[in-house]
């Protein structure tokens, strides 16, 4: 005979089976892209997303990952801070030497490449894939782009921490399409600042191209969108607010489920149903999910997780969506920080986004993994990022390990991702 919590777990992932059987499905795009350079910024004019381009890059990746760009000169114009010295002093005149360049201010790329490129791609749009969402999800771009399916454009986007996300039921009907994205990764309209560590060569480096996720999502015509999640532990409750979609134009009913299970601790809780009415475009739906009496707090000494899995079923079918969460209290008591009732101290260290190895941040958990354990070895358990967002999955492993994250402004919290549930603003 199984156990409350068993049953709850075999429920959850029978939703999670029933969801995947015929509802979201997804197209890697990933690999070899088409690719070239824009130098002259000619691409636009003379219709580059109509034509065949000239090279070949692997994605996700940078132009500096795959070799791409110009050498590097003493006239290479740097994004960073520079002490003119180097370029007068005769102390330096045989590392100014062509061939023999040596820029002392930081570690020197083997090549280098500030201004536009463009990254094509050919898809094939499963016949099951009409009358449907789809959209188009780029994890980390660098930074400015810009989406034509086929010959017709999308738009454009400037991010250099959240999400690049295209709509694209319109575009991507069923059959071969071309992707064209245009990167322009030169300051322009947004200056963030050369000393910022998003775009200095002093650190990040402003480099050109995507990593992490890159993929074609397709859901129902009514979904989850967005969910939201905010811990009350004196409430004893998380409050949901799950954004739901509606592509149809009409009024619609729907069955709303909820459904609380603990990632790394083992208490199970009641998943909460109920019938909701959708507005002809956009619903919002606020609800607050009793965490019970025996429920688990997150902090550094215990980081406890939580998921909660929304699913949303109707006449056109199931969306599922999983979001992580924690239950914890963070406050300041007079000069003090305290979370959930017991002071803390906060020991920390300085990410300036420095990865060598590639000039861009990692988006692998288990590197994150790796630094936090490190820190932890220090007795660190305090990160501070300077004017820049690490990845996602630099926000997964602090919550699995422990760590606390903040920003150069200092806000502080279990953890914050850009159009997500976990609010670290205070």
């Amino acid at each position: 005979m199984c156990s409350k919590n068993s049953f709850f777990l075999i429920l959850f992932f029978l939703l999670i089976l029933q969801a995947d059987k015929a509802q979201i499905h997804t197209i890697n795009l990933s690999g070899k892209w088409d690719f070239q350079i824009d130098s002259l910024d000619q691409g636009i004019s003379e219709k580059w997303f109509n034509i065949s381009l000239t090279d070949r890059i692997n994605l996700p990746g940078s132009m500096l990952t795959n070799n791409k760009g110009d050498e590097v000169t003493i006239n290479t114009k740097w994004t960073g801070i520079e002490d003119s010295n180097f370029y007068k002093s005769p102390d330096f005149v045989k590392y100014r030497q062509p061939g023999n360049v040596k820029f002392p201010f930081w570690l020197q790329p083997l090549k280098y490449y500030v201004g536009v490129a463009w990254y094509k791609k050919k898809v094939i749009i499963p016949a099951n894939w009409g009358r449907r969402f789809t959209e188009l999800f780029l994890e980390r771009c660098h930074w400015e782009t810009t989406l034509w399916v086929d010959d017709k454009k999308v738009g454009m986007q400037n991010a250099l921490s959240a999400p690049h996300i295209y709509e694209l039921s319109k575009w991507l009907t069923p059959g071969m399409h071309t992707i064209s994205i245009r990167i322009d990764n030169r300051i322009k309209d947004i200056d963030p600042g050369k000393a910022a560590s998003s775009i200095t060569d002093n650190t990040q480096t402003n480099w050109n191209g995507m990593i992490g996720k890159m993929i074609l999502i397709n859901h129902p015509a009514v979904y989850i969108s967005d969910v939201q999640l905010y811990p009350d532990v004196d409430k004893k409750i998380v409050k949901a607010v799950v954004t739901v979609s509606n592509l149809t134009n009409k009024e619609m009913e729907y069955e709303l489920s909820l459904m609380v299970f603990a990632k790394y601790v083992t208490n199970g809780i009641k998943p909460l149903t109920k019938r909701i009415k959708l507005n002809k475009d956009t619903t919002v739906i606020e609800w607050e999910y009793p965490m019970g009496d025996r429920f688990s707090l997150w902090d550094e000494f215990n980081p406890n997780v939580y998921t909660l899995n929304a699913t949303l079923k109707g006449d056109l079918g199931i969306d599922t969506k999983a979001t992580d969460f924690g239950m914890r209290k963070f406050e300041i008591k007079g000069t003090q920080f305290v979370m959930n009732g017991r002071t803390i101290f906060l020991r920390g260290t300085l990410e300036c986004a420095i990865f060598p190895k590639t000039g861009y941040p990692s988006v692998s958990e288990k590197d994150w993994e790796r630094i936090y354990r490190k820190c932890r070895e220090y007795g660190l358990n305090h990160i501070r990022f300077h004017s820049w967002c690490p990845p996602e999955a630099a926000f997964i492993a602090a919550d699995k390990m422990g760590i606390y994250l903040s920003n150069r402004k200092f806000s502080l919290g279990f953890s914050w991702r850009w159009k997500s549930h976990r609010q670290i603003c205070l």
